[in-house]
Parts: structure tokens; sequence; C-alpha cells
């Protein structure tokens, strides 16, 4: 015996293996957070706040304000001398925080970097035209580019204006990541800039972080121990704030987690 069914009846069956429209959660919106510079240390003619776009969320641990990164601002903001005249490069910029901060401090030229995802580098892109004068952005002066720590360095020391190099290197909650320290510290021998053939001058790289998870600090401090050793660095230790761990649930003593370095 034959059967047939309508058209009706087999959309019927096909639609048992569509998921229901509000199957998947929705992508967590972007965020906004103002970081309220010191009165004290605010320049005429720069901003008193800095704008900070943040995505709603990412693989990278973009989608945060880590703290290191605020302790690091003020530590800019008070010391302007670190960056006024001087070549700036971040990696790992999630926010970009602190490259903000340098392009407000004088710096001559700003390339801030992270992992070439195209969410992460375009949101860093919305950062800068909300808070760097336009004509510093026309003239290159603050420039954004995707970059694999260790990888295609050339393509980052192009945009240097010194011999493919650069005064000031930050490095903002970065060192957590331990596997890739070898790549961190090849992109850091190659783009800091190196000492004159009297022995001064030279780029410095400011490492600010925290112990997010304090049963593997010394992992996070063979990074510093790996500069000394390997690149022949002097390692200096700048700060310790304590500002309150990032996330209250977190393993570990909180207040390791709460301080940054």
């Amino acid at each position: 015996m034959a059967s047939s069914r309508n058209s009706e009846e087999m959309d019927n069956d096909f639609n048992l293996f569509q998921e229901p429209e509000d199957y998947y959660p929705p992508e967590p919106e972007d965020k906004v957070e103002v970081f309220e510079r010191n009165p004290e240390w605010v320049t005429a003619g720069t901003p008193s706040q800095i704008t900070v776009n943040l995505l709603g969320a990412h693989p990278l641990w973009g989608h945060y304000l880590w703290n290191a990164a605020k302790v690091f601002a003020n530590y800019l903001d008070e010391r302007k001398h670190i960056v006024q005249g001087k070549s700036v490069l971040e990696l790992g910029a999630a926010g970009a925080l602190p490259s903000l901060v340098s392009a407000c401090n004088g710096a001559s030229r700003v390339v801030i970097t992270d992992y070439p995802d195209h969410d992460l580098v375009e949101n860093i892109r919305k950062n800068v035209n909300a808070n760097v004068p336009a004509d510093k952005i026309a003239e290159g002066l603050v420039t954004v580019e995707g970059f694999k720590w260790g990888y295609d360095i050339e393509k980052i020391a192009k945009l240097s204006t010194q011999n493919g190099a650069f005064d000031v290197l930050i490095l903002s909650d970065l060192v957590f990541n331990h596997s890739e320290h070898s790549a961190l510290l090849r992109s850091v021998d190659r783009l800091m800039a190196k000492p004159r053939a009297d022995g001064n001058g030279g780029g410095e790289a400011y490492v600010f972080f925290t112990h997010h998870r304090p049963w593997l600090a010394d992992k996070d401090m063979d990074f510093l121990t790996r500069a000394h050793n390997e690149l022949g660095l002097t390692v200096t230790r700048l700060v310790e704030d304590y500002t309150g761990a990032m996330f209250d649930s977190d393993p570990g003593d909180e207040r390791v987690r709460g301080t940054v370095h």
C-alpha cells in the first residue's frame, strides 16, 4: 500500500531538528568602564576620564579591565617622564588603558597590539577613536595592530620610528599565560631598544601583574627570572598595590589575588 505525505507534514519533521530561537543564550553585550584619572596628574588639554569599551565576552580574557592596567595607568600618570617623547608598544592590550594614558602623556608614538582577532583589534580601535584626538590618529602617532607574540615580529618592528625598536614596552597582566613566556621574551628581546655603544640609553619593559592563581605564583615569576637570565635584563620591583581581587569566588588567598605587582 502506498502512502503520501503533504509538504506541511514534511516541514514539521525537519523542524524537529531545529533548535528553538532561544536555544542559545544571547551574546553578552559590550560594556563600558570609565577610568577616572587623578586630577592632580591630568595635564591641561587632556581628558580627565578615559572611556574603555570592553567586549561582552572573549576566550582570551580581553573583556575585562584588569586591575594591573588601572594601577599601571595611575603609575604612568604620576610619572609622565616614562613615556614623554618616547615610543611605546603595548603587548596583549585588551582595553588598552595604559596605551591611552601614554598617548595623553606625550608619547611620540604609541603602537597598541593584541592577538590578531578581529573583535579584539576593532575594539581597541574603537577605544583609540573615543579617547585620542583625531589629528594624532591621522598622523599615525597612535596605531593599532594584531600581533601574535613571537611571530611576524618584523611587522611590528616596522611600525617603530627608530630602527625597529621601542623605548617603552607595556606588558600588563600577561605573565599568567605560562605557555607563552618564550614567545613574549622573544618579542621583548627584538622590539625593546638596545643600549647605545656607550652603555647608556636602551628601552624598558614594564611588567605589571597579579597572581590570579596563588598556587602558580612561582610560574608567574619565571617570566622575570628568564628575562634576567636569558636576556640579561635588570629586574626591579616598582609597586605592590592591594586593589582587591578581580573575582571574589576564585580559589586561593584573596590578599595574593588582590595585589598588583
